[in-house]
């Protein structure tokens, strides 16, 4: 959710019926993705954001109410720092989002597009992603303010049922008030 304002920080993940094969959950550690770049790349972005769109769906739909564009630059979403300073750690972390749609403003559209291309080279990088193999009730919490996650794709004609809780926040990002609020839903 980097394309709104104030995107959750945390996510809560139950796995309740599980399809027999797929349907993993990948997680890829953004802390090192950024100590991974070169420092010349690092020293490049720093002090740029990224333009995180809202009018498409993680599978790259358009949502309802939302209208087809051909430059994502044009699309609506928040602006979030492509470096960013976790508010209780203090570390950076790479905060990339979907690379769908994505756009670095104030670039022309392809540097922007081969400068995102070589971040995402840097985001799942092997030794950085842990996989999640699915077994009834487990639970799951991450972080997303430094965490990526993707899921395998499955049999669509097996089940797989899953509850996930967001943890919402009441500040924006970089800010520290300590305030939340948690809101629930089918995933």
């Amino acid at each position: 959710m980097t394309y709104t304002e104030n995107p959750p920080p945390a996510s809560i993940l139950l796995g309740i019926e599980i399809p027999a094969s797929g349907g993993d959950t990948y997680f890829a550690n953004q802390y090192a993705a950024l100590e991974a770049l070169p420092k010349p790349l690092r020293s490049r972005i720093e002090g740029f954001a990224i333009k995180h769109d809202a009018a498409h769906t993680s599978v790259g739909q358009l949502r309802p109410g939302f209208e087809a564009l051909d430059d994502p630059r044009d699309a609506p979403g928040a602006i979030h720092p492509i470096i960013r300073t976790h508010e209780e750690t203090g570390r950076g972390a790479l905060y990339l989002g979907r690379r769908e749609w994505a756009c670095i403003p104030g670039l022309p559209p392809a540097e922007s597009e081969a400068l995102l291309d070589e971040l995402w080279s840097f985001a799942a990088l092997e030794e950085n992603v842990w996989r999640q193999q699915w077994q009834p009730y487990d639970l799951i919490i991450w972080d997303n303010r430094c965490v990526l996650h993707r899921r395998d794709a499955f049999d669509q004609g097996a089940r797989r049922l899953m509850r996930r809780c967001q943890v919402l926040s009441g500040r924006e990002v970089g800010t520290t008030s300590t305030h939340g609020r948690v809101e629930t839903h089918e995933a």
